[in-house]
Formats: C-alpha cells, sequence, structure tokens
C-alpha cells in the first residue's frame, strides 16, 4: 500500500509490510500488554515503531522509487 507521512508532507510511497504484527507495550500503570492488530491498524504500529527507532518512509523503498518521486514532485515545474 502506498503511505504518507506527517514527517514528508505530500510525499505517498509505497510501503511493503507485514499483514498482522504482535506488539508488546505497557500501560499507564505499568502493567506489559500484548496487542494483536491486522489490517490497517498493523500497518499503523509499523509506521509508528519505525519512527521510535528512527526510519522514516523514504528509508523503507528502493533507489528507483525514491528517484521516481523526486522527478514527480519537482520536474512538473
Amino acid at each position: 500500500m502506498e503511505e504518507g507521512c506527517l514527517s514528508l508532507p505530500g510525499v505517498w510511497l509505497k510501503v511493503k509490510r507485514a499483514r498482522g504484527v504482535e506488539v508488546e507495550a505497557f500501560d499507564l500503570e505499568g502493567k506489559k500488554i500484548g496487542i494483536r492488530a491486522e489490517g490497517f491498524p498493523a500497518r499503523v504500529f509499523q509506521h509508528e515503531i519505525d519512527h521510535l527507532n528512527g526510519v522514516l518512509i523514504i528509508d523503507r523503498v528502493n533507489f528507483l522509487q525514491k528517484l521516481k518521486h523526486k522527478i514527480k514532485k519537482y520536474g512538473s515545474n
């Protein structure tokens, strides 16, 4: 699916993601919880966890996708 990001306004790239995820976290009381997600919610978890690890969607695509986006965004002036 294509993904956009507020960190890169106007950028939409096809990013491969797992269809489902299992996430472990801590609730407000410090109790460990587990969450299973599929589809769009799973994509959101992966996207946001990438941010925690310093990864943006632009880091998840190949050179040709990056080049294509640059041409599309800046080459149409």
